[in-house]
């Protein structure tokens, strides 16, 4: 079946001018507009959102390995973005939350395609995704764990976030810099991972495996208990996410080591506990909500046939300082 682009390239106009003419858009001259009708009932071309049934509902799965989306700090703030995106759009939300451990059954909202269109959020394993493929229904993911082709993608600019972490404890006269991570098959720890490496070959600096700690989504705790156990510990932390920044913190104090008159602290995320953390952390600005709002934004293009559906999205980050990183000479 033809697509949006095929039909542009026969009439000889340009992508925006079919979508303009499929969608009886007042901004289009009448005869061309006939013209691009005339050739896509010849094509029989139809757009995505014609060619399933129209429900005017749009579909969230959100897919976690422990705990609930819900008490999720960072994934808590995307959904509001989903919601208020998706009601200005006038559709209605159908939510799935989606546990690793049912990877292999279909989702009821898939099985019975009663969506026009598909947010996936979360770990998205590729077994999943082949499903989701299959039923032909228009999907964006959101933060996806894996690589993936013939999906559109919403992501973070995670290698340059956490080359700015790492640069701004170097500038802070930090060079012992500990490195505290979920596992790195997930694609964001492994950009952050890179990122980090990065920076400390920019400016001279080994990198120490000693101080490399990686594993488990909220074992921040443990891996700043094994980092001050060693005999010349780091000076600074970076943890990929604040969850795991704040419980290094707590296990910091718990031995005794002050933050961060003794140690220094930086997190990635910028959730809302970061800055009621004692002291309030320094970590990276990723706009959560604007993630959501953009990936149903993304979504309504692909149903309208305004773009395809392999559109990737790299949304920016800031550093937002506080008071967990002290300067040193």
């Amino acid at each position: 079946m033809p697509n949006m682009e095929d039909i542009a390239e026969i009439a000889g106009v340009s992508v925006s001018t079919v979508s303009k003419a499929i969608n009886n858009k007042s901004d289009i001259n009448e005869q061309t507009q006939k013209k691009i009708l005339e050739i896509a009932e010849a094509y029989n071309y139809k757009p995505k959102n014609q060619q399933l049934q129209d429900t005017g509902n749009i579909g969230v799965i959100f897919c976690h390995e422990s705990h609930p989306v819900s008490l999720n700090p960072f994934y808590s703030r995307v959904l509001e973005g989903i919601e208020g995106e998706v009601a200005i759009n006038n559709y209605n939300l159908l939510l799935n939350f989606f546990s690793q451990k049912d990877k292999e059954k279909i989702p009821k909202i898939l099985d019975e395609k009663n969506v026009d269109g598909l947010i996936l959020v979360g770990v998205i394993e590729e077994q999943f995704l082949e499903m989701v493929k299959e039923t032909n229904i228009p999907s964006v993911l959101v933060d996806p764990k894996i690589t993936v082709s013939d999906f559109s993608e919403i992501f973070i600019d995670n290698e340059h976030g956490s080359f700015l972490a790492t640069q701004y404890l170097i500038k802070n006269g930090h060079e012992e810099i500990g490195f505290i991570s979920g596992e790195l098959d997930r694609r964001s720890f492994r950009q952050r991972y890179k990122g980090y490496q990065k920076s400390l070959k920019y400016n001279n600096l080994d990198i120490k495996d000693k101080y490399i700690k990686t594993g488990g989504l909220e074992e921040g705790y443990k891996h700043t208990e094994e980092l001050l156990q060693l005999d010349n510990p780091p000076t600074a932390i970076f943890a990929v996410n604040d969850i795991n920044a704040i419980y290094g913190i707590k296990a910091a104090k718990k031995n005794g080591v002050q933050v961060p008159d003794d140690l220094s602290f930086i997190g990635f995320d910028d959730i809302d506990m970061a800055k009621m953390s004692t002291p309030p952390l320094t970590t990276i600005r990723v706009y959560k909500e604007e993630m959501g709002s953009i990936a149903v934004r993304q979504l309504l293009k692909a149903l309208n046939g305004d773009v395809n559906n392999q559109t990737n999205t790299i949304l920016p980050i800031k550093l937002i300082e506080r008071e967990s990183v002290k300067e040193i000479q």
